[in-house]
């Protein structure tokens, strides 16, 4: 149900045709899930690059922590993230000892979600 920009204290509260975004639900854009990389349809790029990323916002670091620790610029990075280009070998073995991991961590496809008792995945 969409919610008005009307002010509900005041005695005769008009109508003036806008919405309101922070009430209304239906203005905030739906979220789609991706699902992640398979080693086989996107290859180990793609699997790393996504593992990357999930520990890195896991562990609230961001692209311009991770390009000073690794000796790249942001942009580079960037392009890390979101595979248009490769992370090397010596690059995943800094990433994951700056993330106290181990590297296949970053280089393993992820683990299915586990079912809950109905067979709902959670």
């Amino acid at each position: 149900m969409a919610r008005t920009n009307y002010d509900p204290l005041e005695k005769h509260p008009y109508f003036d045709g806008t919405l309101d975004p922070d009430l209304d639900d239906e203005a905030a854009p739906a979220l789609r899930p991706r699902p992640a990389p398979n080693l086989y349809h996107d290859g180990l790029a793609l699997v790393c690059a996504a593992a990357i990323r999930f520990e890195a916002a896991r562990r609230g670091l961001s692209q311009m922590q991770i390009a000073a620790e690794v000796g790249l610029s942001r942009a580079a990075v960037s392009d890390r993230f979101r595979g248009k280009t490769a992370w090397t070998l010596d690059q995943v073995g800094v990433i994951a000892q700056l993330f106290g991991c181990d590297v296949a961590v970053l280089v393993n496809e992820p683990r299915r979600p586990a079912r809950d008792v109905a067979g709902n995945y959670w």
